[in-house]
């Protein structure tokens, strides 16, 4: 097995890296994707994928039907791309595709489009090669990842469900295992408006905001043998006024929450409204905690809340999910394969949260991901379409 991964992994190899360099040249950032969807399903239909959906928000799934009595898999990695920032500063140009020095360039190339160019060839190399699975493959390319993960959000609360998944976000051809969840959380405390020469006329918001900062310090962080304690940070205050000689009606504080497998937003929100029951209780005062959640436009017009943040998500390194991985891994390689967090939130947690067996896989460098020398290297997405056929051929058989 571990020859013939290999050679099909030679054999496809200029093709998978031209598909990468096309899909680099269109500039996906989040909301504007359509293009990039667009080449995604007409690539799909070419490579004869049994069927091909895009759902009202536009993210796009292809299913490649297996022979039968195995197990599905999911292969994703999103569609939009960060920001490019000014294009003086790459060496080469941003949407460029560019191949040189032995890698391919430009947005996108680590997060996540080399490693999409794979995972849309991992079903019909299989198919082409007459070793299709037995379980069936999706290949789902999903929007707005990198606002908000809106997309996996709406696909994992509308049911979208496979046996396993594998997230292409960067791991260096190792295992990704876990990784922080993050939540932006609103406080807003309401008091009573009036002009600031009378304060004794009002109720003033800042006297709460205080103690209600000071009394932060006391929260009772969870802890996690890899990440250690979840972090809660103070980022950000505004007034419900304009004016500076105005006592506020209302003044908003801006919480960024980082939280570890384990931690659910609820529980979050839940000590935090204890916190304020303590500081903030007084006749006039009202304190309200939420999760924040930012506007969503889609390319298709279909319109939503996306929720600043991202679900914490882990699976147990001795799982049977994670030890047939790393097996199939270390057999084609030849090679001990890591197993690690990602230092990042992913969209990992939606689909784990409702029974996925998740891991994370890609040829891509973490230390590649947003910068201007974003680029995903020749030799490691060579090894990485043999990883992805063996983890396809290990999971679903």
């Amino acid at each position: 097995m571990k020859k013939v991964l290999n050679e099909f992994a030679d054999k496809y190899f200029d093709e998978i890296v031209q598909t990468a360099s096309e899909m680099i040249q269109i500039p996906s950032l989040s909301g504007k994707e359509k293009e990039m969807a667009e080449y995604t399903i007409k690539k799909m239909h070419a490579l004869g994928y049994d069927e091909v959906i895009v759902d009202e928000f536009g993210s796009v799934t292809g299913v490649m039907r297996g022979t039968g009595g195995g197990k599905s898999i999911m292969f994703n990695c999103h569609l939009d791309v960060v920001d490019e920032g000014p294009h003086e500063n790459w060496k080469y140009p941003p949407f460029s595709g560019a191949v040189a020095e032995g890698a391919i360039w430009g947005r996108g190339a680590s997060d996540t489009k080399g490693t999409f160019a794979i995972q849309l060839y991992i079903p019909y190399i299989l198919k082409q090669e007459q070793m299709m699975t037995k379980g069936d493959i999706y290949v789902v390319g999903v929007i707005h990842e990198e606002s908000s993960g809106f997309g996996a959000m709406k696909m994992a609360a509308g049911g979208f469900k496979t046996d396993y998944a594998v997230m292409g976000e960067a791991t260096e051809n190792d295992l990704a295992i876990a990784c922080r969840g993050r939540v932006g959380i609103e406080v807003v405390i309401t008091g009573r408006s009036c002009h600031a020469s009378i304060p004794h006329e009002g109720i003033n918001p800042f006297e709460f905001l205080g103690p209600f900062l000071l009394a932060l310090k006391d929260y009772k962080v969870s802890e996690n043998p890899v990440y250690g304690s979840s972090l809660i940070t103070a980022t950000r205050i505004s007034s419900s006024e304009a004016g500076t000689n105005v006592i506020p009606n209302a003044i908003r504080l801006s919480l960024d929450y980082r939280s570890v497998p384990g931690e659910t937003n609820e529980s979050i929100i839940a000590q935090l409204n204890d916190i304020a029951q303590k500081t903030c209780k007084a006749d006039g005062v009202n304190v309200e905690i939420t999760p924040a959640y930012i506007p969503i436009s889609c390319y298709t017009g279909a319109t939503g809340q996306g929720l600043m943040g991202e679900p914490p998500y882990s699976i147990d390194e001795d799982s049977e999910t994670v030890q047939t991985a790393r097996a199939a891994l270390e057999e084609v390689f030849g090679r001990k394969i890591n197993v690690k967090p990602w230092p990042f939130a992913t969209d990992s947690g939606h689909f784990s949260q409702i029974g996925v067996n998740v891991i994370g896989y890609s040829p891509a460098e973490v230390i590649k991901c947003h910068t201007v020398e974003d680029n995903i290297l020749l030799d490691m997405l060579r090894d990485g379409i043999a990883g992805n056929l063996a983890l396809a051929k290990a999971l679903c058989d």
